[in-house]
C-alpha cells in the first residue's frame, strides 16, 4: 500500500493508483489551498515533494504552465495533477504544504 504523509500536519492517508494527492488530502481535511477545485486552472494547490517521487506521475502540460521546468530545483507540484503510477503497490510519499504553519 502507498501512503502518503502531509506536512506539517504529519497525517498519513493511504493512496491508490491513478488517486491524485489533492483528492484524498481534501477528502480526509487536510487545507489544500484552491480555486479552482481540482482543475489545474488556478495553480493555488502547490505542494512540496519531499520523498517518494518515482511513486507519482511525471509533470504535465497544466504543471508546467504554472509551475514551468523548475521542478528538479523547487520540487514544487500542483496536488491536482499529481496522480500516483499505476503498477505502484508500495511506498511512501511525503509532501510539504508550503506556506501551511501548524
Amino acid at each position: 500500500m502507498v501512503i502518503v504523509t502531509f506536512q506539517p500536519f504529519g497525517t498519513q492517508l493511504p493512496i491508490s493508483a491513478g488517486q491524485s494527492l489533492f483528492e484524498v488530502g481534501r477528502r480526509a481535511g487536510v487545507p489544500i489551498s484552491t480555486a479552482c477545485v481540482g482543475k489545474a486552472s488556478c495553480g493555488l494547490c502547490r505542494v512540496k515533494i519531499l520523498a517518494g517521487e518515482e511513486l507519482l506521475v511525471p509533470q504535465n502540460p497544466a504543471e508546467k504552465q504554472h509551475l514551468g521546468n523548475t521542478y528538479f530545483i523547487s520540487k514544487l507540484r500542483l496536488s491536482c495533477q499529481v496522480r500516483v503510477i499505476e503498477g505502484a503497490t508500495s511506498g511512501t510519499i511525503e509532501v510539504q504544504l508550503p506556506g501551511v504553519q501548524r
